[in-house]
């Protein structure tokens, strides 16, 4: 269970840009083994009863990746979803989209006008602001609410120095990459001036689409190198945070960002080039999209009364708009004329306000327990337009024209709110026990749209639930503890999978609304243990996730505008089983070593058949390198996705199964010396080494292969 709160005194959430710089210096470990808020409180990783992840700025800046998803793709359990540096996301033990919180300093940036597959992406926040990511593989309802089902990734951003640090410090950076000539830059800096202190950041991103190697995946062979249309992206970021100190112990703080991103779409390879002579072809295209943030707070870290030591408070305010283009040409074949067939061009836009608050208190209780409760409330407003033109042609005389401006989802409200409470509980010496309780509610209104009847206005759905766990850790010795977690988890559906009704995203079917649909449930089980040494780290999971009422896209038999109706429905039980085990050690002489493994079967436990959405496992690991000044470092990486045969692929060029890869990467980083008052780093990475035509799971089906053997350079100075 994770939180990483925005308002947390600075010694729990990283410190100043400064002692980012010196950690660079220090240590060449990719896992961060310091304090993480796993439970709410400060808590060594090794001790800690969840499976958690932690990677900071300083690997950011050695491996200068796209995005956070390219920080974990060689580690247990994660895995990755869509292409390009603006659509990719990251899945957890197999579950993916709005089964996956992805949080911003503690606070959700879930979007209710996600499909359930996609979710939210997490290129709104600068990978290169972010003093850490933490990631928690499995549920964490009680502490974050709905759509923690399947697991927590939580980008917490950099913070101003602490109080007493005055100072200004900044730096530059440039990222190329060649397989889709990217050219990136980025200022910021941070600072401070008694009680008031600073941090800002600025970039522009420019990206081409990709290219795919020559290759074999499967049955599928690629002649030459082969486009991967609409990978590409031009955005920009603005971020700015202060942070005013009353003293050592008390911070008032407000943050505002702003993401932009034109011209990023979903990815697609024309069918010629997969042996698809149809003609046929669907572009998910993302014009424009703006997000906006504005976060503020207060906490104090020793307060004196009976009901807590510390408390904090935030609000926030967000905006997030964008236009979302769909076109779809699909040919009637045969013996039809080649002209005819179906054209769909439509325009989505959206517009949805977010605002919320937390207020959490903790109290420790003689000296060995802690409580911790609090607050929270969000509420979207989602506001929409739509415009379709659907033109057919059957070859024999004009070509029917079908306009549209009704709204596939109607504007609407979802709001919720919770209150929760834990415990730490140090019974033994060596044995502490966890409890956690959350109540929910979670409600959504539909509101009257223009284009659309009445009727579709007024409709409202209401949820409440009650979700606890309970977790432990037994020291074995000082090194070694024994962990283990029992918990439930729940989601409730969001607007798009309750309230849409209109042609899918991907252009395969005609999606029915179900205002009747109920939240998912969870009961998962991790067991496993960790140990850490002065040199080693090691820790191993077994765990079982079940999901009820699982929400699914059912065919309903009928066409719709002449595609295949689905609707979705509480129809699933899902299971997700598996094992994961990491190792991190210092092998001495300046070399680090990283290994890990994962295992997972899924299958709908309803009618015991598997359901394949990842790999079925995952090897992988690095080697490190550091000269004893820590002017140099260089690295290599591996990564084997095993084969996986219980996955149906329908008509795909892929085959019927999903075929092992192994891919390779190798970089390279120097400190050239301080010049002129800076300090200036040369960084040099080859991805996908050996040119190995590849993709990953989810990106199988509607086939989207991963980038050629690209070079990145990366150039950053420090002042």
């Amino acid at each position: 269970m994770l939180c990483t709160l925005i308002l947390l005194p600075m010694a729990l959430t990283g410190a100043s840009l400064a002692a980012q710089e010196r950690t660079d210096t220090t240590r060449v470990s990719k896992l961060v083994p310091i304090v993480v808020t796993a439970s709410r409180q400060p808590q060594q990783v090794a001790r800690t009863a969840s499976p958690v992840l932690v990677v900071d700025s300083s690997v950011i800046r050695r491996e200068a990746p796209n995005g956070i998803a390219d920080l974990f793709r060689n580690l247990p359990g994660v895995d990755v979803t869509g292409v390009g540096p603006n659509q990719t996301r990251l899945s957890i033990r197999g579950q993916r989209g709005q089964r996956i919180l992805l949080a911003e300093d503690g606070l959700k940036l879930n979007n209710p006008r996600r499909q359930q597959d996609f979710g939210e992406i997490p290129a709104i926040t600068d990978v290169d602001a972010v003093s850490r990511v933490e990631i928690v593989r499995g549920p964490s309802s009680v502490l974050y609410g709905t759509d923690a089902i399947g697991g927590v990734v939580n980008q917490v951003t950099q913070r101003p120095p602490v109080f007493g640090a005055d100072g200004f410090r900044g730096a530059v950076s440039y990222r190329y990459s060649s397989a889709d000539g990217q050219n990136t830059v980025r200022i910021g800096g941070s600072g401070r001036s008694g009680r008031l202190g600073f941090v800002a950041s600025a970039g522009y991103r420019d990206a081409d689409a990709y290219a795919a190697p020559a290759g074999t995946f499967g049955r599928l062979q690629l002649a030459g190198r082969t486009k991967v249309n609409d990978t590409g992206v031009t955005d920009e970021r603005y971020s700015a945070g202060f942070q005013y100190d009353l003293d050592e112990t008390q911070q008032f703080t407000v943050r505002a960002s702003r993401y932009e991103a034109r011209n990023a779409g979903f990815g697609y390879v024309d069918g010629s080039a997969l042996g698809d002579q149809s003609g046929a072809v669907i572009r998910l295209l993302y014009p424009d999209q703006a997000v906006t943030r504005v976060v503020a707070g207060y906490q104090a870290a020793r307060v004196s009364s009976v009901l807590a030591d510390r408390v904090s408070a935030t609000v926030f305010r967000g905006w997030n708009a964008r236009t979302f283009d769909q076109a779809i040409d699909i040919p009637f074949g045969a013996p039809l004329p080649p002209t005819a067939g179906i054209s769909i061009r439509s325009r989505n836009l959206t517009d949805i306000t977010s605002t919320g608050a937390r207020v959490e208190a903790a109290k420790v209780i003689g000296q060995r327990h802690t409580v911790t409760y609090g607050i929270d409330w969000y509420l979207d407003q989602s506001r929409n337009s739509d415009s379709s033109v659907t033109t057919t042609n059957t070859g024999f005389g004009p070509p029917r024209v079908r306009t549209t401006t009704a709204p596939t989802l109607p504007n609407a409200l979802v709001w919720n709110a919770g209150l929760f409470g834990q415990s730490d509980l140090a019974l033994h010496d060596r044995f502490t026990l966890g409890l956690g309780i959350r109540a929910q509610t979670v409600q959504s209104t539909t509101r009257q749209t223009a284009g659309l009847p009445r009727s579709c206005g007024g409709i409202d759905a209401a949820h409440e639930t009650v979700v606890g766990g309970v977790s432990g850790r037994f020291a074995v010795t000082d090194r070694l503890n024994l962990v283990g977690s029992l918990g439930r988890a729940f989601r409730a559906p969001n607007l798009v999978e309750r309230y849409f009704d209109g042609v899918t995203a991907e252009g395969n079917g005609y999606q029915v609304d179900n205002p009747d649909l109920t939240p998912e449930t969870s009961l998962n089980a991790d067991i496993g243990f960790k140990f850490r040494s002065a040199r080693f780290y090691a820790e191993l999971f077994l765990f079982s996730n079940t999901i009820s009422n699982g929400i699914r896209a059912v065919a309903l038999g009928t066409r719709v505008n002449n595609f295949p109706a689905f609707q979705n429905q509480n129809v699933q039980k899902l299971r997700d089983r598996g094992i994961e085990a990491l190792a991190e050690v210092d092998l001495g002489r300046g070399f680090h070593g990283i290994g890990h493994f994962t295992r997972l079967d899924s299958e709908n436990a309803d009618e015991g058949s598997p359901v394949g959405d990842s790999y079925s496992s995952k090897v992988g690991g690095e080697l490190l390198w550091r000269e004893p000044r820590g002017r140099f470092t260089a690295g290599y990486e591996i990564r084997h996705q095993g084969e996986r045969k219980d996955i149906v692929l329908v008509d795909n060029p892929v085959g019927d199964r999903l075929p092992a890869f192994t891919v390779h990467a190798v970089r390279a980083e120097a400190a050239v010396g301080r010049l002129g008052g800076v300090s200036p780093t040369i960084g040099v990475a080859v991805t996908n080494l050996t040119n190995v035509l590849y993709a990953e799971a989810s990106n199988t089906s509607f086939f989207r292969p991963e980038p050629r053997r690209s070079v990145v350079v990366s150039f950053r100075t420090a002042f």
